[in-house]
């Protein structure tokens, strides 16, 4: 890890160490990487970091944000009509049967106030190569047998970064959510990161942490701090 600059403070993340996410940031950026390591990955995540986009050079731009959404399991939000769907029998929910499709489909999802999705083959080649390594879970919703719906993310011990989801039938993403955080419930999981605060993610019970908060929270369910 190499200091480029004092003003804004950023890093060049050429090995797999990385600053203390308490320093001050200029809109959470801290630097970049020529690579999405697998290691990278997941010491970045540990600490509370995460890669949000590759730039026209190739570079890859990580984040601390001062402000984080995070969902606790025990707090979403649902209703009376979601429960039963939850229930009926043409809805049908599981768990890493089809990452390829679901990390394909959220490669797809124009995002608000972004030219485009920052999901690209590189994204999709290091994310892929994590899942393998059993470090990134798929949640799928299927109508009638049909993948309608889901999300994925990367998981470290009890802590689980939720990455992109995207639906193509109504409530499929908010229902995997909620089955998501009743499987996680019963495991101890806490938390759910939502990284970057949302209205829809706000709408499902997600709260907005200051980062002298939602850092001892990460580092603890990840295991950064034993």
């Amino acid at each position: 890890m190499i200091k480029i600059s004092d003003n804004p403070l950023l890093y060049l993340l050429d090995d797999f160490s990385f600053p203390s996410p308490y320093e001050n940031f200029e809109d959470g950026f801290i630097g970049a990487s020529y690579d999405l390591h697998p290691k990278r990955l997941l010491e970045g995540y540990s600490r509370g970091f995460f890669p949000w986009y590759q730039d026209d050079e190739g570079l890859f731009h990580w984040f601390v944000l001062n402000e984080r959404m995070l969902l606790k399991t025990d707090e979403v939000k649902t209703t009376k009509r979601l429960r039963q769907k939850l229930r009926s029998k043409k809805w049908d929910f599981k768990i890493n049967t089809n990452f390829d499709e679901v990390i394909r489909h959220c490669s797809k999802v124009k995002r608000k106030h972004e030219d485009g999705t920052w999901i690209n083959k590189s994204f999709i080649d290091a994310y892929t190569k994590l899942y393998e390594l059993g470090f990134v879970i798929s949640v799928e919703s299927y109508y009638e047998g049909e993948l309608v719906g889901g999300f994925y993310g990367v998981a470290i011990n009890k802590y689980f970064s939720g990455e992109s989801m995207f639906y193509l039938k109504p409530d499929a993403s908010k229902l995997a959510l909620i089955y998501f955080c009743d499987l996680l419930k019963e495991n101890g999981v806490e938390y759910i990161d939502c990284q970057v605060p949302s209205e829809h993610l706000g709408s499902m019970g997600g709260r907005v942490y200051k980062k002298e908060e939602f850092i001892p929270i990460i580092q603890k369910a990840s295991g950064f701090l034993k």
